[in-house]
């Protein structure tokens, strides 16, 4: 067992991904009655590991939780450099929940373990993660003066490479505070000792968020040239939500800067669309951390039912003959409430039939003020009658809504230009869909809030294609425009009638439903 446990040990090491948590359970059950309380340490944190990787927080904390209690720090032995490494992931768990004050709790004692343990990289880093909780709660300056001791640290103690990782960490909050010479320092030492860059002084894929903290540094020093050149670098080479966000945000703040107000509007939407997505990833991942705690949940009341059947064997078969006994009372207390029940609906069906000829009596009364009721039926007829009216009137109104919004179209300069550039087939650039886009929101406010409701359904050409359909442009010119062929149109359309309305059909039947939105 012991064998098994150090065997285990090493693939975790190794950053191996755990898919189930069967030998680790097994491990904890063994270690639990034999072990040491080094191995029983051991054993609890391979298995919240374990429930880690497979996406089960609230088993891993209590795993971990389970880890510190077996370590017996008054011993000798103790292993702090393992107990240091339990509190790590415990802060790990806390961050990514952004429950951030308790990461810093765990990051705090997994330091103090690591330097008892002598294990001072393990100490040093722990002190390094704090920068991000301190970022995340905007304590600015204890994120700054934490990083530069960090670093101070790592180089005193030799660590020069991971002293270099952290000068990339609090770029942007030295230049909020206006230290620009220190940023500088920062930036230089970051390209020149991290190996992250090549040798034209790019930096690795992934790690594209970086060019944003030099943009950022050379709009504050007002070269906005090269500001320019890095957010737009971010936005090329980084394909993830956040560095596209990031990218979009940082040229509309520079073209803010520069008074080009149409290009500030053009990133700055495109950022807020980025933001949009953003949310929704966040909002999915809040429903798996809910799953997690449901399966927490369920798992410790299985826990708890088993534990109580274990536990109380000989009581459930004294509660057998208790309950029996009170079945039998239960069922005599229910063949006394039947027959009293069968004894008020007798009481009931003579009720009924008394009512029944009241009822017949009142019928005949009704029969001679037949003159009285039919006057009263033409009185609400004329009424049902004026309310017909009123909403025939409100339909000629709706109309004539409608009417104007065309009117308004075919008055629009952007859609004139835009008649113009379909009839010679021309690809539509960024710059004239944004044209187009805000025509539509101007002109057809209705139709935008449906589609704009279902964007995170609809692709960017099924976007497209809709707004040209509405505008009663045919497929072929919808094709050009879009840089599409027309077969590919007609397969747009269809998915746009199911997507939109729910229903199968064609661009003709697409463009008639569309027509209905103003």
């Amino acid at each position: 067992m012991q064998k098994r446990l150090q065997q285990l040990n090493e693939y975790n090491k190794d950053d191996s991904v755990f898919y189930n948590t069967t030998e680790a359970q097994a491990l904890v059950d063994y270690f639990e009655d034999y072990g040491t309380p080094n191995e029983k340490m051991l054993a609890y944190y391979l298995l919240g590991r374990a429930y880690y990787d497979i996406h089960e927080a609230p088993m891993a904390l209590n795993s971990f939780q389970a880890a510190i209690e077996k370590a017996d720090t008054s011993a000798s032995d103790c292993d702090y450099r393992q107990l240091s490494r339990v509190y790590g992931q415990m802060s790990d768990i806390f961050y990514y929940q952004g429950l951030y004050t308790q990461e810093m709790k765990c990051e705090d004692l997994s330091s103090y373990y690591g330097w008892k343990g002598k294990d001072t990289l393990n100490a040093l880093l722990s002190m390094a993660c704090k920068v991000f909780a301190y970022k995340q709660l905007n304590k600015k300056d204890s994120a700054i003066i934490t990083c530069q001791n960090v670093i101070n640290m790592f180089d005193k103690l030799g660590y020069t490479k991971e002293a270099s990782y952290c000068c990339s960490s609090i770029i942007r909050e030295l230049i909020d505070n206006n230290e620009l010479s220190i940023a500088r320092l920062f930036i230089n030492r970051y390209e020149r000792e991290s190996g992250f860059f090549n040798d034209s002084n790019n930096i690795e894929k992934g790690k594209e968020s970086y060019y944003y903290s030099k943009g950022y540094y050379y709009m504050a020093i007002n070269n906005l040239d090269s500001a320019e050149h890095y957010f737009r670098k971010e936005l090329n080479e980084g394909e993830d939500f956040n560095n596209q966000n990031a990218g979009s945000r940082g040229l509309a703040l520079l073209f803010q800067q520069k008074h080009m107000g149409d290009s500030a509007a053009k990133y700055a939407l495109y950022s807020y669309e980025m933001n949009d997505s953003v949310y929704a990833q966040r909002a999915m991942l809040e429903v798996e951390q809910m799953q997690g705690l449901y399966d927490y949940s369920r798992n410790q009341e299985i826990a708890r039912q088993e534990k109580e059947r274990a536990d109380h064997a000989n009581a459930i078969i004294q509660l057998i003959s208790v309950i029996l006994f009170f079945f039998v009372i239960i069922a005599f207390v229910i063949v006394r409430e039947v027959h009293k029940k069968r004894n008020e609906e007798k009481e009931e069906y003579k009720n009924k039939v008394s009512l029944l000829a009241k009822t017949n009596s009142e019928v005949i009364h009704l029969r001679t003020h037949e003159q009285t009721l039919s006057k009263l039926l033409k009185e609400k007829e004329k009424e049902a009658e004026n309310l017909g009216n009123a909403i025939e009137a409100y339909k000629i109104k709706v109309g004539l809504q409608k009417e104007s919004s065309e009117i308004r179209l075919q008055k629009s300069e952007v859609y004139n230009n835009l008649s113009k550039l379909a009839s010679k087939g021309i690809f539509l650039t960024d710059d004239q869909w944004q044209r187009v886009y805000m025509m539509v929101i101007d002109v057809l406010p209705n139709f935008y809030k449906l589609i704009s409701e279902k964007k995170f359904e609809l692709s960017e050409n099924e976007f497209k294609t809709c707004i040209l359909i509405r505008l009663h442009f045919t497929s072929k010119d919808v094709a050009n425009m879009i840089g599409v062929t027309q077969p590919y149109i007609s397969k747009v359309c269809r998915s746009l009638m199911f997507k939109l309305f729910q229903k199968e059909g064609k661009s003709k039947e697409l463009s008639e439903i569309l027509k209905q939105y103003s």
